[in-house]
């Protein structure tokens, strides 16, 4: 066994350069194998994303129109749902409307609070 292992090395001190070149050349293969792999994947991926966008454009356009439609329904005299409604829904405020002066207030004067 020993007489094995002494011509082993033997060999591999004879060939010390072929031995690191070889290790040298198949780690560069093992590396140039697994970034092809790494691009393939990434590109599997940026397809991916092109689709979701275009999905979540044409999702977003359509959701669009039934917002639009839905506020020209609330407008017509006897729809079903309040426009003041739909605002609430779609989280839009309502425009205030400045509350009358009375008359003998201060007016203008602005309330300061402290906290």
């Amino acid at each position: 066994m020993e007489a094995a292992l002494r011509g082993i090395r033997g060999k591999l001190t004879e060939h010390r350069e072929k031995v690191i070149s070889a290790l040298l050349l198949g780690s560069f293969v093992a590396l140039g194998w697994r970034s092809s792999e790494q691009q393939q994947e990434i590109e599997g991926l940026e397809a991916e994303k092109r689709s979701l966008r275009d999905a979540n454009a044409a999702m977003s356009t359509a959701m669009w129109g039934w917002r639009e439609e839905l506020f020209s329904l609330a407008a017509t005299p006897s729809s079903p749902i309040s426009a003041s409604r739909l605002r609430h829904i779609y989280g839009e405020e309502e425009p205030e409307t400045p509350a009358p002066k009375q008359p003998g207030s201060d007016a203008g004067e602005e309330s300061v609070s402290i906290a």
